[in-house]
């Protein structure tokens, strides 16, 4: 199947249940959905904890359980099987001497897999939004070629320069924004451009200034598309356009809220945390219902030790709302975490989703460097334990 086509067809599932992933829990506890499917309500809804926790990290069997009861969904999920990115030959140096060695653990791994998959650069490298030059001076390590590192960071970009040195790697830094002009001068024709989880418009910048110079080759996993200045989605492609999918940057978001497996602890923490805010947000409907939709602050977790009543006054505080003193803490608790129990399960439905749509937003950019005039190719260039963030474009000038 091509780009184009696949595309096309995401498209069409996303609509036909566009009333499952537009539905947003957090806003609305009751959506529509369950009345249209009551088969699919009663099955998330009757889950225990330990299937959820489960479900809530393998969404694929989340995907594969719920087309159980809507079969309509086994069309959706034979769109989402990507290839692991070719990295025979080309597997990543380990770690050596100090130069690697303060990277966090899951950092590297996603630097080495992506070195791994990107093969030789056939011209000097640029690499876009890159801090301290992690990615940029491994693939000048590991391929003995050139590398201009942009980072719009003065301190980051100085930390980078003394690491190359100290690697002896010709590898050099501009300081810019990427979204500038003068970012813009730093992207040639001869070149081969890379960027690791490169935000939203931070990535698209980087295809659409490489497409006006005619950059030889690029090699991108995007990241966080809700990053934008755009309150809607823009298509890149023709056919994207063509699809007709609307999207606001609130459902773009849905797209990366998978995340790599937490500590159980933080697990815990979130929890208490959810159940806190949803119990603040339950008290406010009651007790002041026209500002129910300011929303509750993020805290320290810390305070989460202070319990309920310390997090709701501490909240309260923030948002000027005056509490009283007669509350039933208890009542407002529980209360909480009643509703933490039902938007998780419901959460559940909407992260259906978020894989297909991150291909039909990855699969739009795809089309684009086709239309353009590139080869490209669409990948899986690590696990998704590593990072859900996986997916890998590759892209080469054709001649």
């Amino acid at each position: 199947m091509s780009h184009h086509s696949r595309l096309q067809r995401l498209a069409d599932q996303l609509n036909a249940h566009q009333s499952l992933w537009r539905a947003n829990p957090f806003r609305d506890l009751t959506p529509a959905w369950i009345q249209q499917h009551p088969e699919l309500a009663q099955q998330v809804l009757s889950l225990d904890d330990a299937t959820v926790a489960h479900l809530e990290q393998h969404p694929e069997q989340t995907l594969a359980r719920f087309a159980e009861v809507l079969p309509t969904l086994d069309q959706l999920a034979a769109l989402l099987a990507v290839p692991d990115a070719d990295a025979e030959g080309h597997a990543a140096a380990p770690r050596q001497g100090r130069q690697f060695a303060h990277i966090p653990g899951r950092k590297w791994q996603q630097i080495t897999a992506f070195v791994g998959a990107l093969g030789q650069p056939k011209a000097p490298v640029l690499e876009w939004c890159a801090g301290k030059g992690h990615l940029g001076r491994l693939i000048s390590q590991q391929f003995e070629v050139a590398v201009t590192s942009l980072e719009w960071d003065q301190t980051l970009c100085q930390e980078g320069e003394q690491l190359a040195l100290r690697a002896v790697l010709p590898q050099q830094f501009v300081c810019a924004d990427a979204l500038t002009p003068e970012a813009a001068n730093a992207v040639k024709k001869t070149q081969h451009a890379v960027a690791l989880h490169a935000c939203g418009d931070l990535h698209g910048t980087l295809i659409r200034h490489a497409i006006e110079r005619g950059t030889q080759g690029l090699t991108i996993s995007p990241c966080c598309y809700h990053l934008t200045a755009q309150s809607h989605y823009q298509p890149f492609s023709r056919q994207g356009q063509a699809c007709q999918l609307a999207l606001s940057r609130d459902e773009l978001r849905i797209a990366v809220q998978e995340t790599a497996t937490a500590p159980a602890r933080v697990q815990r923490l979130r929890a208490t945390e959810m159940a806190f805010r949803l119990g603040y947000q339950a008290l406010i409907e009651r007790l002041a219902p026209e500002r129910r939709d300011e929303g509750v602050p993020s805290c320290p977790k810390a305070l989460l030790g202070e319990g309920f009543e310390g997090f709701c006054r501490w909240a309260a505080e923030r948002k000027a709302v005056t509490l009283g003193g007669d509350v039933d803490w208890s009542h407002w608790q529980r209360e909480g975490e009643q509703r933490w129990y039902r938007l998780r399960r419901l959460s559940l439905v909407r992260a259906v989703f978020a894989r297909p749509l991150e291909l039909f937003l990855v699969l739009d950019r795809v089309c684009f460097l086709d239309e353009q005039g590139y080869h490209v190719t669409l990948s899986r260039f690590t696990d998704r334990a590593v990072t859900p963030r996986n997916l890998l474009i590759q892209a080469e000038l054709r001649r």
